[in-house]
């Protein structure tokens, strides 16, 4: 899209409901907020206590006081069924993709410790045959400059690339020296698909020259890619 999405909403229901009431209920909810111009994506969720709650991150401009107002006059009446919002400025573009869907990654647990797969308990799968969908949009909220076909050929052959260069018994011995240098700070496939995908690169086979040619026993210090070593 060339520029940030605007806000993240969360929007919980306080209580049970059922799958019969969510589908009208939210195909009334989704009218409205397109009626009042806002363009998102949502994903519905729920949580271990059987409740159902939104993720939605806005695309189009939108003052926080309009978006809260939008919400309101869409959502049923409390009357009829309880629920809370609330409407955030996106700290990270990169790890709200990952939030919204209980992507695996690693992460810090709010007790301080690092686990490889964060939101591991938060993943949970709705019945088959409920009759909704999992998620959806509101307006044009995806950017399609290319086809499908051809986004799918771009990531298919992004992949073959990676693959390919991991082939490379010298590129995986880069891989393994370079993680055991950063340690746990950056996920070993992160480095994996960096090298993979740049094995041709000028820089990369610089360095896996210069790598190889170390002798171990004399020379352990780090060979890092500015300086030749350290």
């Amino acid at each position: 899209m060339k520029r940030p999405y605007t806000w993240v909403v969360h929007l919980n229901m306080n209580e049970e409901v059922s799958p019969e009431y969510v589908s009208p209920m939210w195909s009334k909810v989704t009218r409205k907020l397109n009626a009042y111009g806002v363009v998102c994506l949502w994903v519905r969720k729920v949580n271990r206590l059987n409740k159902i709650h939104y993720h939605i991150i806005v695309k189009n401009r939108i003052s926080a006081d309009d978006l809260k107002a939008a919400i309101e006059d869409s959502m049923p009446p409390r009357s009829e069924v309880m629920w809370r919002k609330r409407v955030e400025e996106i700290e990270s573009q990169w790890h709200l993709a990952y939030y919204v869907v209980k992507a695996k990654i690693r992460g810090k647990t709010r007790t301080g410790k690092y686990v490889n797969d964060l939101y591991r308990n938060k993943r949970l799968l709705f019945k088959p045959h409920l009759g909704f969908r999992k998620a959806g949009t509101v307006g044009s909220f995806w950017e399609q400059e290319k086809s499908k076909t051809k986004m799918w050929a771009d990531i298919q052959a992004i992949e073959k690339k990676i693959a390919e260069g991991l082939e490379n018994p010298d590129v995986v011995k880069l891989v393994d020296h370079v993680s055991d240098m950063l340690g746990e700070t950056v996920p070993r496939s992160r480095i994996e698909r960096s090298f993979g995908y740049w094995s041709d690169a000028p820089s990369v086979q610089d360095w896996i020259d210069r790598l190889l040619a170390v002798d171990w026993d004399d020379d352990p210090w780090l060979i890092t890619p500015e300086s030749g070593s350290s």
